[in-house]
């Protein structure tokens, strides 16, 4: 038996409309070609409770696709999908299963253990639900925050999104031999005791804290449990580049290499921040509103974050002058590394000038 794993479709998110198609489009593809008997999509189906009528309609028919050659869908809610409303009511399709209730199926070999989401789930909470059943091979799904991993914590709280909270102790006593989860919009896989734990990610990135590879999983259920992830790309990635000004490029040569880089890239979204001392503050802010245009030319939304410190500002103040001519003196030694002394020392120097 062949299971796919996928989850944070978020259907209908605002301007992504197309891209995030075309990425749902991708995963049927690998469904229908792989031969999976079994689609499993933990959650965030829809970026909103009140998904618009047409968006529900669309992605009904793509499972009539998947359903028509023997493939049997199961889906939980995510906390988008319950968020002012509920967009998976009302979904009730032939060989689509949408769980509301905690639930236990056995498919030949495999048990699946369906936890859809709610605000009172919890790791201790999925311990109390869960059932014993008969298959050789216990699958879990659900929509969770594995508090465990750094990363995981820093990203879901700095977003206030911390919702089901999983440590490794529940993992461990739920005693699953795989878990697909959602919730978390990058890819991880990982192992706690003898349970294989794996967010797929968002199947498009949706902020720029989203850059790991977009992926799904494939478990195979046979002799073993073999698990792989497949890569599936995406329409427009979030990158972030860090230029200072006298290190990685020069004042003098920043617009063509802003337009090369604008000519590098194909249609994304860009963060680009400039540090560094600058000469002429008015004639970067010009080069700015140039490169803007050229990279929207391009299909590039790029936000810019002039952090420069401008050099007629430094030899107003004796403090930030003095500072200067020292790391002057010292850049005969590492030039490099005295420039990026110097603009650290001059920033902060700086914030505390504003707040005076």
């Amino acid at each position: 038996m062949r299971l796919l794993h996928t989850a944070d479709l978020h259907l209908g998110r605002k301007g992504r409309e197309e891209d995030i198609w075309k990425q749902w489009e991708k995963i049927i593809t690998v469904a229908q070609k792989e031969g999976v008997n079994v689609l499993v999509i933990a959650g965030d189906v829809f970026d909103d409770g009140r998904a618009e009528k047409e968006v529900k309609e669309k992605f009904c028919r793509s499972l009539e696709r998947l359903t028509r050659e023997g493939m049997t869908v199961f889906i939980i809610p995510g906390n988008h999908d319950l968020r002012r409303g509920n967009a998976l009511a009302g979904i009730n399709l032939p060989g689509v299963k949408v769980v509301f209730d905690y639930m236990v199926v056995t498919l030949g070999k495999v048990t699946l253990h369906l936890f859809p989401f709610s605000p009172q789930l919890d790791g201790p909470r999925m311990v109390q639900l869960r059932k014993d059943a008969a298959g050789e091979y216990q699958i879990g799904v659900c929509h969770a925050s594995y508090v465990a991993l750094p990363d995981v914590f820093r990203d879901l709280g700095e977003s206030q999104a911390i919702h089901c909270p999983l440590v490794s102790e529940d993992i461990v006593v739920l005693d699953f031999d795989y878990l697909a989860l959602g919730h978390y919009h990058n890819a991880k896989s990982w192992q706690v005791g003898k349970t294989h734990c794996a967010y797929t990610g968002s199947i498009e990135p949706l902020s720029f804290k989203e850059t790991a590879p977009r992926q799904i999983f494939m478990i195979e259920c046979g002799h073993s449990l073999d698990i792989k992830p497949i890569e599936i790309g995406c329409q427009r990635p979030y990158l972030s580049y860090q230029w200072q000004l006298g290190v990685d490029v020069e004042e003098k040569d920043i617009e063509q290499q802003l337009a090369t880089l604008a000519q590098r890239l194909s249609p994304c979204f860009l963060r680009l921040t400039l540090r560094g001392l600058v000469k002429n503050k008015l004639f970067l802010k010009d080069v700015i509103l140039r490169a803007q245009e050229l990279f929207q030319s391009q299909g590039i939304a790029v936000n810019f974050f002039d952090e420069t410190v401008d050099l007629t500002w430094v030899k107003e103040h004796r403090l930030s002058r003095l500072f200067y001519e020292i790391c002057q003196e010292r850049a005969e030694e590492d030039q490099i590394l005295w420039q990026r002394v110097f603009y650290r020392g001059i920033s902060l120097l700086k914030q505390v000038e504003d707040v005076d």
